[in-house]
């Protein structure tokens, strides 16, 4: 069981966000960099809108005519599943203070899936999961934030074709999505994220999917939560009792050898 927030446990649970960070951080300061906006306005969105993703979306949008208003509105929908995230960690994030306003900031996507990890639930019991997560959140959006800088630095520098880069949020979010169908014994929540994403693509069109399959998967996923955590509970004890068959029958074959 882990037991202390110490830099080195951070850094091991945020590598895999960090390597993704990074390019994807990179890729938007290009990105922003060469649709014509200088590197301190890379930074500002990196350092206080922190939304992905949704960076990637304003750009476009900017770009695109649009005014700061609509852009603002339309980052704000597409994070808007952040509020789901924020009702599975109210009891973990309760008595922290001003330190809680961090904390809600920083909860990205990535963020999110690893402190709700299996790996990491034991650590959610313990007093230390505050600083913990605190921690992660501010050791990842350094990672975005230095992603960004550099990205912004050579767009600054040197022309370069951004097109496309902003698939490197899209294939990160897909190494931690194989991560989780790795981790979690029950595939249920994968199988309504899918089919609420497709209804909602089929119902409400490509324009309106991402906020409105975010809505129906929460809704669906608290109707169903108890038989989510029976299953994944159900899950960890067969794999338990596993390790014990195993264990001894290990255990009888080195008797009979003494024998």
């Amino acid at each position: 069981m882990p037991k202390t927030s110490s830099k080195t446990e951070v850094l091991k649970t945020c590598a895999p966000v960090i390597l993704g960070y990074l390019p994807a951080g990179f890729a938007f300061g290009l990105l922003i960099t060469e649709s014509g906006y200088p590197l301190f306005v890379a930074l500002a969105m990196s350092v206080f809108i922190y939304a992905g993703a949704g960076q990637f979306l304003a750009v476009g949008l900017l770009t695109g005519g649009v005014s700061l208003l609509q852009s603002v509105l339309a980052t704000f929908f597409v994070n808007s599943k952040h509020l789901f995230y924020g009702l599975s960690l109210l009891e973990d994030y309760k008595n922290t203070g001003l330190r809680k306003l961090y904390l809600i900031f920083s909860l990205t996507d990535e963020t999110y899936a690893l402190l709700t990890a299996p790996q990491n639930k034991p650590r959610r019991l313990l007093p230390d999961f505050k600083r913990f997560a605190l921690r992660v959140g501010a050791v990842n959006q350094g990672a975005w934030v230095t992603g960004t800088f550099a990205g912004a630095l050579f767009g600054s520098a040197i022309k370069f074709d951004s097109n496309g880069m902003d698939f490197a949020m899209i294939a990160l979010f897909v190494i931690i999505l194989i991560e989780q169908l790795r981790a979690y014994r029950t595939k249920l929540p994968f199988i309504i994220g899918f089919a609420s994403a497709a209804a909602a693509l089929i119902i409400f069109g490509k324009s309106n999917t991402l906020l409105a399959g975010a809505l129906m998967s929460g809704l669906i996923m608290v109707l169903l939560r108890k038989r989510i955590e029976k299953g994944n509970a159900n899950g960890d004890e067969n794999c338990e009792n596993g390790d014990e068959s195993y264990e001894n029958s290990e255990r009888t074959s080195k008797d009979k050898g003494a024998e």
